[in-house]
């Protein structure tokens, strides 16, 4: 009986040709707009913009700039990190895993309703010839480790840093997400390689599944990742290290503005601001990352003014270079996947 294969053109169907449609837009508008507008009314609330005009100028400008190369190593490892992810017979190299990155930032950054992860998501199906729910899942994975990374390294920094009922309860809430993901991990490996069900289902034929079955069968062989413990290492390491030049780039940014921060407290606000990204807003986090930088480092006792300046060229470190280098690597991108585009299979070789 023929197995499920990656490569099969059965898969292909299962990829839609829309990525970004217009209800995630208007959606995103209706919702995100107000609530980063909400975010911004309070991050500048009571602070003296000139001040924050004159910490913006005067601030170092080597250093920021300096900052930019870190701040975007960030999605270059997890590009790196997105390859381990992915269960599929034939993978890109990391290149188009990076790629399709920056794309995807690139989409957020401009269109409301964070559609950039989905976007990646259906790309890379079309690329790999998988299904679309596997792929999808793979996102899904992806940020889920940016969640369990985040949360080790606000752990590490609680005991050095002030605890606000806010802190408490955003800690006690990334903790329960991490314990949900890795609990459904570890079922859907126990699915793939215990259950009975499961392995009787590996040699299955696209055509011995209803749609339902084979959808649902893209999803789990998409959380399967703890079924491959090296690609599981690679993918976490790999999340440290990206996150860890994220780290370095706010330091060095609030260093240009002339906060001094140690260790403990720029994890920190990084970890704050970047839990924060989950929340809805306009394209970019404009107003959402402005709050929760002002908010997170009231909390290490840097003023408003500062925080808000801090806020302003952390943001266009990574802001403006993914915004940028979208149209460029979507080209890119459509050129590779022109280029090995399986060919289309001759009458009568089915």
């Amino acid at each position: 009986m023929a197995r499920d294969d990656d490569m099969t053109h059965a898969d292909t169907p299962d990829v839609p040709t829309r990525a970004i449609r217009t209800r995630t837009v208007v959606l995103g508008l209706v919702v995100g707009l107000p609530v980063s507008a909400l975010f911004l009314w309070l991050a500048i609330r009571g602070v003296d913009l000139s001040q924050v005009w004159a910490a913006v100028t005067g601030a170092n400008l080597w250093l920021v700039l300096l900052a930019v190369p870190f701040a975007n190593l960030l999605m270059v490892f997890q590009g790196f990190r997105w390859r381990h992810l992915v269960e599929a017979g034939q993978k890109p190299g990391n290149p188009v895993f990076v790629a399709l990155m920056l794309v995807g930032g690139a989409i957020t950054n401009v269109i409301p309703g964070r559609p950039g992860d989905v976007a990646r998501g259906i790309w890379l199906a079309r690329i790999s010839r998988i299904p679309v729910a596997r792929s999808l899942t793979s996102v899904g994975v992806d940020r889920s480790m940016d969640v369990v990374t985040i949360f080790v390294l606000l752990l590490i920094s609680l005991p050095f840093v002030e605890k606000p009922d806010w802190l408490v309860n955003l800690v006690i809430v990334t903790g329960v997400l991490t314990l949900a993901a890795a609990a459904t991990l570890a079922a859907a490996w126990w699915y793939t390689n215990r259950s009975a069900g499961g392995l009787a289902r590996k040699g299955l034929a696209r055509t011995d599944r209803s749609w339902v079955r084979h959808q649902l069968s893209g999803v789990i062989r998409g959380l399967s990742v703890l079924s491959r413990p090296r690609d599981f290492g690679a993918a976490l390491g790999l999340s440290f290290i990206g996150w860890g030049c994220a780290i370095f780039a706010g330091w060095l940014v609030a260093l240009a503005v002339g906060i001094h921060l140690n260790a403990a407290s720029i994890i920190f606000v990084i970890g704050v601001i970047s839990l924060g990204s989950a929340i809805p807003s306009s394209p970019g986090m404009i107003g959402t990352y402005q709050w929760l930088a002002v908010t997170s480092m009231a909390v290490v006792g840097v003023g408003a003014a500062d925080a808000l300046a801090f806020s302003v060229l952390s943001q266009a470190t990574w802001y403006i270079p993914v915004t940028l280098s979208g149209p460029f690597v979507a080209w890119w991108l459509t050129r590779y996947e022109r280029i090995h585009r399986p060919p289309a299979p001759e009458p009568g070789d089915a």
